[in-house]
Parts: structure tokens; C-alpha cells; sequence
């Protein structure tokens, strides 16, 4: 316990941080700093430390103008793309009180020269002339000239604004001043072409920011990543040829029926020229896709290719329209899965990750989702999903699809098996082990010289809604938002050492147990179940043990998991060059716990054994060899651990690792991090004592910076094709464990694709 009136000099320049203490503690300037007058416990203090002055972290940014609730329909006032989904947005970050630990960014005006970037002069000159003009019809008249979209006196000044401060943001994430951030923008941009307004938009902020960022800061690799529920077809057609740019679309399509009805939306459109392989999109050609669909879709297709490409930038066209409760998009993404879709991309690009506002028409879910998107950029936990089930049939053809086109472009596709055309008589019949891609189009390519202005915005029945709504409130009511008081804990035995080496760990809370006169098994079993204990009871959100004997020491705090904390759910990955068979061997029949091990070496390694009795599914075995490296590693996540581990739904993950074998460190750190999307974040990783030499340091260095919220380097070896052995092994993991996971659906035979094949498929879906 602090004394009370303790004083501490906390630097000014980081005050923003502090606005949650400073309401409940007297603070005074003193030179460049504040005086922090604290009577309270040492955890208060603690959490403020680790989260701003020792981690030294940059914080996230947040972009708006309140003038933006100016621009709305004058003529139509059930326009779903109005004011509200503004100020709602604000008003739920502010119940959440995250809007005070950003920092806050001026916004701007986009100036000519950026607009053309993208945009022809006319674009500029034409909206510039609505400004300020009051004539209400003319405006409509203008506005039936183009497809959905309503012009207002205020649109050019803030269409200006909203592209403005998105290059804004994304300048200071580039120039180092902020780690990631949030632009709350509207009029939207992503269907804004480079000579047509469309779609609400009217200039193309992400596509501006993104050209900005090559011109002017010499990127190389930019990766955009659109979930809205409408294509973003023309951020697409501004990069369909620059191969320094990988633009990644999830949207509803149902074979060109949903808006905009373009056939350029389909998978099939890859690019072109030096482009080719880097426009990706992947059409939902059905409603009330989900979480599962859209995980799928990120677990095969996106994070796979994401981190093949390795970009230097993320940025992300947020719209919210495939989020539960929306009448545009008729999908059921839930608020929460966003900060799975956002926790996700943060590993990539040192943690540079720009998210910007598209669409989203119904208040509520757009209001938490993109809040709840806000608070992962903050580093707070991962909310909980329901469990994942089995992807949609459309879904699963759409991923399929993607995959059968792209797999010559990307060497993370490689897993996926072929077979012989001339095995199969009839391409509509094809057996359940096989895939044959297939296009069709049931929309026009017919553009009308006028568009409605009036009354064509889809709206929900009464009854729907009110279900709907229901729905929100109890998914709102139940998702936790608790934070730890500490993010990460460390304990080891001893601790002196490893502190003395690594300064990372001053960053982490130190979890201490007194010694005893027991064994020094039995004491090392104490400081590794006093970690648990401390994730388990909420002291501290993940954390890391350096221990003897770590076998013996996992199978009793896994038990002391399960058996004494009552944690139904704990999933333990051995990640160690010759993983131990004692663990898998004492928890075989046990349901509570999901054992994988990455390597072979075990006695039980054979990769189709799944487990007894009742536990059949719940031993997971890859059996890599120990010369594979990161590019087998991540696809053998990719492919089967993440699915499985999101399916399963720990409360608690427990990772085995050493210093051996060829993963990097920074692959390590990545994969680490993708863990934290799972059980809220509720991560153990222990490393046995006489292990720890220089090579696993820079693990443990990568795993705490992970686990930190921390910038982690990207892979150096994940680029390669993969090895061709471990592409058999993780293929024969993946149809072992198909029948108890149904997300693993996925491991389908593909024909040899051939330009007069794909034909036959036109012909015979079109």
C-alpha cells in the first residue's frame, strides 16, 4: 500500500492518459510535468505506469468533426445514411469512456492536389459548386444523376473534411506519433470513383489516404481491407493494377443481385497487369452469414495472404453494415466480432493500423461494434464470442473459389490439393471431396441515365426489428468489458536473472510466491499455479513463467486449472521442439482439456490419433518436423489451430515453448498474439528454466512485447513456399479432426486450373 499523498511526477506530454485518475485525484502543474496526488492502493498506480511511462507506448488516435452531422437528406429523411450514425458512434465511445485515452487529432480539410491523386478535376469542380447552394431541387436533380447518393449545401466542405482527416490520421501513424486510430468520418468513400460519385460517397478517403501514403512516404506495401457489406468497387478500380497495393474485400454479392449489382464484385476480378493476385474479393452470395463465416474467411483467405504480403500499412474501410441488426446488409456479424476482426490485423505493419468509418445503418450495432473496434485499438481484452460452428455451404464455396484462383499467386495456398479433370464426368455432381468453381450473374449491367432519390432505402419490418433489437440488447448485456489491473504477469525462479537480461520484463507485474521447505518441484509448481490463479481471479490479464521441470509443472497447474478453479475450458499448446507425451497421456480422456503439440516426437504423435472415448477430438497433433519454420508454423495455424481453438472456446490457453527448433522470434511474438483474440486474452506462456538460453531470450523478448500490445517484427521466413512434407501432414491433421470440428471444412481437391477450364465453367454457370 502507497502512503496517502504520495506524489509522483508524471510528464505532461502523456496527461491524456491520465483523465480517469485525474477526475478522483488532485493534480498541479510543475514544469512540464503534473503532480499526481494519489491516496490509494498501489495498484491504481501500477496500472497507469505499465500502461503509459514504462511501456513508452504511442497512443491511439481518434479523428471526427462535429460539423460532420450537417450533411443529411433535405428531401428524404428516412435516408439510412444520416447524422445519427454519427453522433451515435461518439456517444457510445463516450459511455465507454475511451474517447479520453486518445489522442485527439485536429482534423482537416483534404487539399486539391490530394484529391487528385484519385479524382479528375471535375469531381472537384462539380460538388465544389453545391456549396452553400439552397436551391432543394436542383440538389435532388443533381443527385438523381448519380446511384444513391443525395447532395447537401454543406457535402463539399465536409466530403473535404472527411478525406482530409483521413490522410491526417494516417500521417501521424506514418510519422510515428500515434500507433493506430479511429477515423469517425462521414460523407463515407469507398464507392466514390475516380470520376463518379456513388453509393453516399463522393470522394474516396481510404483510396486518397492510401495513394498519399505512396507518393508522399514511399510505402511499398499497403494492404486495405474492406468488411463492408457493399464492394468497394471503386477503391478497387483506383489499384486494380498497383501491386503495392493488396485490396481485400468481404461483401455481399448474392451473384449480383445485392448492390451495386456489378459483376467486377465477383471472385474472379484478381487484378491486372502487375496487379494481378492482389485484388481479393470474397462475395457472400447469401444473408445471415455470421461470425463464423467471416472467421473462416479471415483463418483461410486474409490472414494467410496478410501476412505472406507483409504490408507497412493497414488500413481498414470499416463499414458496419454486415453487423447484426443492419436492413442494408440482412447479415449477423456481432458487435464483439469486429474487435476479433480488428485484434487480428493488429500484428501486421508494426501495429500501424488506420480503421475508417464506411458504412453502417443500424444505430445500435453500428454504435458498439465501431466502439468496440475503438477499445481494441486501445489494447483493452478481446470480448468473448459465442463458440464458432460450421461455416456456411455458400461461405466455404466463396473461400474455395478465392482460393482457386489466387492459389498461383500465393504461396500460402499451395496446401490445397488437385485432381484430374478427367476423373469427372459431370462438373454439377462432383463428389463431397471436390471443388469446382463456378460463376453466375443474376444482375444487370444496364445503367439507367437517372436514379431514384426518394424512398429507396430498405427498411425492416416492425417485428424484425423489434426481434433484432432484443437480440442486440442481451449480446450488449452479456459481453464483458472488464480490464485487468495488470496486462501482463511474470514470475520465475528465479527472477533476478532473466530481469537483469531482459528490461522488457520491468514492464510486466511480478508475480511473487514465497519460498518454501518443500522440493523445488513442488516450489516451482507454486509459482506457475500462482500465475494461473492470478489470470484466473482477473489480477492480470495474461502472463509469463520461467520454471524447472515444466512437464510435471504443467500437468499439475492444468489439473489445479480444471480441478480446483473450476476453468471448463483450458486449451494447452506445446510448442517445444520435443514436446512431452506425459501431458497428453494424463489428460486423453479428459473433455475439460484441448492438448495440441506442434512438432512430432511424441509417442502419441501419430497425427490421426484424436483422442479416447469420450475425449475423441480433443488431442490435437501437427507433427511438423523440427526443420520447418515460420511459413509451415503459421499455415498449420491458419489451417487447424485457430479454427479449432475458436470452436472450442477456452477460458484459458497455456502455451509450452523453448528455444529450440526454426520458428523466429518474431514469428513467435505473432503467433502469441493471434492467441489473444482467444479466452479474452487469458494467456500463460512458460518456458522451462534450464532452457532459457540467448536464442529463446529473444523469444521470451517477442512474447512479452506480444502480450504487451507491443509493435512485433514480421516473419522473415513466412514468404517461402510451403514444405512440401508438412503440406501433407497438416492436410491429413486437417480430414482427421473434420469430423469433430466443423470448421475445418476446408480441405477440399481442386482441378488443375486452365484458361479453357475456367471457361467451361462460365458456360456451364452463367
Amino acid at each position: 500500500m502507497l502512503k496517502c499523498h504520495m506524489v509522483t511526477l508524471i510528464p505532461s506530454s502523456v496527461s491524456h492518459w491520465f483523465d480517469g485518475v485525474k477526475r478522483n485525484y488532485p493534480v498541479t502543474c510543475h514544469q512540464n510535468c503534473l503532480q499526481l496526488h494519489l491516496g490509494c492502493q498501489k495498484n491504481i498506480l501500477e496500472i497507469y505506469i505499465q500502461q503509459t511511462l514504462l511501456t513508452k507506448k504511442m497512443s491511439t488516435g481518434i479523428i471526427y468533426d462535429n460539423r460532420m452531422v450537417e450533411h443529411k437528406c433535405l428531401w428524404d429523411l428516412n435516408y439510412n445514411e444520416k447524422p445519427e450514425r454519427f453522433t451515435s458512434i461518439l456517444q457510445r465511445c463516450e459511455e465507454l469512456q475511451l474517447l479520453n485515452r486518445c489522442l485527439h487529432l485536429k482534423p482537416r480539410a483534404a487539399t486539391k492536389e490530394e484529391l487528385l491523386m484519385v479524382h479528375t478535376p471535375e469531381m472537384i469542380s462539380i460538388l465544389k459548386n453545391t456549396a452553400g447552394f439552397s436551391d432543394e431541387g436542383a440538389l435532388e436533380q443533381l443527385s438523381s444523376k448519380y446511384d444513391f447518393l443525395y447532395i447537401h449545401p454543406s457535402t463539399y466542405d465536409l466530403s473535404l473534411l472527411a478525406a482530409g482527416s483521413t490522410v491526417e490520421l494516417v500521417s501521424n501513424i506514418l510519422d510515428g506519433k500515434i500507433k493506430n486510430g479511429m477515423a469517425v468520418i462521414r460523407p463515407p468513400g469507398h464507392h466514390a470513383m475516380k470520376s463518379e460519385y456513388c453509393g453516399y460517397c463522393f470522394y474516396n478517403n481510404v483510396a486518397i489516404a492510401a495513394q498519399y501514403a505512396l507518393e508522399t512516404q514511399g510505402l511499398k506495401r499497403i494492404l486495405i481491407v474492406d468488411w463492408d457489406i457493399h464492394h468497394g468497387q471503386a477503391t478497387q478500380q483506383m489499384f486494380y493494377d498497383d501491386p503495392r497495393v493488396l485490396y481485400f474485400s468481404i461483401h455481399g454479392y448474392q451473384n449480383g443481385a445485392f448492390w451495386p449489382h456489378l459483376r467486377e464484385s465477383d471472385y474472379h476480378n484478381i487484378g491486372r497487369g502487375a496487379g494481378l493476385g492482389y485484388n481479393i474479393n470474397v462475395p457472400m452470395n447469401e444473408i445471415k452469414m455470421g461470425n463464423s463465416d467471416y472467421m473462416a474467411i479471415f483463418h483461410e483467405l486474409l490472414l494467410p495472404i496478410a501476412y505472406e504480403f507483409n504490408p507497412e500499412l493497414v488500413i481498414v474501410s470499416a463499414g458496419y453494415d454486415a453487423a447484426l441488426g443492419c436492413p442494408e446488409g440482412e447479415m449477423e456479424v456481432t458487435p464483439a466480432c469486429y474487435s476479433h476482426f480488428t485484434n487480428s490485423l493488429m500484428g501486421l505493419a508494426n501495429g500501424r493500423l488506420a480503421v475508417v468509418l464506411e458504412g453502417g445503418y443500424c444505430l445500435k450495432s453500428l454504435s458498439e461494434g465501431a466502439a468496440l473496434t475503438l477499445r481494441n485499438l486501445l489494447g483493452d481484452p478481446v470480448p468473448l464470442i459465442q463458440n464458432l460452428d460450421a461455416p456456411k455451404r455458400s461461405a466455404q464455396q466463396a473461400i474455395m473459389s478465392v482460393m482457386y484462383v489466387l492459389r498461383r499467386h500465393w504461396n500460402c495456398l499451395q496446401h490445397l490439393e488437385e485432381f484430374n479433370v478427367q476423373e469427372i464426368k459431370d462438373p454439377m455432381n462432383l463428389p463431397e471431396n471436390k471443388f469446382w468453381p463456378r460463376i453466375e450473374f443474376v444482375g444487370s449491367d444496364e445503367k439507367p441515365e437517372t436514379y431514384a432519390t426518394r424512398d429507396i432505402c430498405p427498411a425492416q419490418d416492425p417485428k424484425v426489428a423489434a426481434e433484432l433489437d432484443a437480440q442486440l440488447d442481451a449480446l450488449i448485456a452479456s459481453t464483458c468489458l472488464d480490464v485487468q489491473p495488470n496486462r501482463v504477469g511474470f514470475t520465475a525462479n528465479p527472477a533476478e536473472p532473466i530481469v537483469a537480461q531482459l528490461e522488457i520484463i520491468q514492464r510486466c507485474h511480478m508475480i511473487q510466491t514465497e519460498r518454501s521447505q518443500t522440493s523445488i518441484a513442488e516450489e516451482t509448481s507454486g509459482f506457475f499455479r500462482n500465475l494461473i490463479g492470478s489470470i484466473l481471479d482477473g489480477k492480470c490479464r495474461s502472463g509469463i513463467a520461467i520454471v524447472d521441470k515444466s512437464s510435471e509443472n504443467l500437468i499439475k497447474t492444468l489439473k489445479y486449472a480444471v480441478d480446483s478453479r473450476g476453468t471448463k475450458n483450458v486449451m494447452f499448446i506445446d510448442m517445444r521442439i520435443h514436446p512431452d507425451c506425459e501431458i497428453q497421456r494424463s489428460f486423453q480422456e479428459d473433455v475439460r482439456i484441448l492438448c495440441a503439440s506442434l512438432y512430432s516426437g511424441l509417442a502419441l504423435d501419430d497425427v490421426e490419433f484424436v483422442g479416447l472415448n469420450d475425449s475423441k477430438r480433443y488431442i490435437v497433433n501437427i507433427g511438423l518436423q523440427p526443420n520447418c519454420g515460420d511459413a509451415e508454423i503459421f499455415s498449420s495455424f491458419f489451417r487447424v489451430l485457430l479454427p479449432i481453438a475458436y470452436q472450442f472456446g477456452p477460458q484459458l490457453i497455456v502455451i509450452a515453448a523453448d528455444s529450440s527448433g526454426n520458428i523466429s522470434a518474431e514469428g513467435f511474438g505473432q503467433i502469441i498474439h493471434l492467441l489473444t483474440s482467444i479466452a479474452e486474452g487469458r494467456l500463460s506462456v512458460t518456458f522451462e528454466n534450464s532452457l532459457v538460453i540467448n536464442s529463446s531470450l529473444s523469444r521470451i523478448k517477442s512474447c512479452v512485447q506480444a502480450l504487451l500490445g507491443e509493435p512485433i517484427g514480421m516473419p522473415g521466413e513466412i514468404h517461402h513456399r510451403l514444405d512440401a512434407t508438412s503440406v501433407c501432414t497438416i492436410r491429413t491433421v486437417n480430414k482427421a479432426h473434420n469430423p469433430y470440428w466443423n470448421a475445418l471444412q476446408f480441405n477440399l481437391q481442386i482441378h488443375r486450373m486452365h484458361r479453357i477450364l475456367l471457361n467451361i465453367s462460365l458456360k456451364v454457370c452463367c
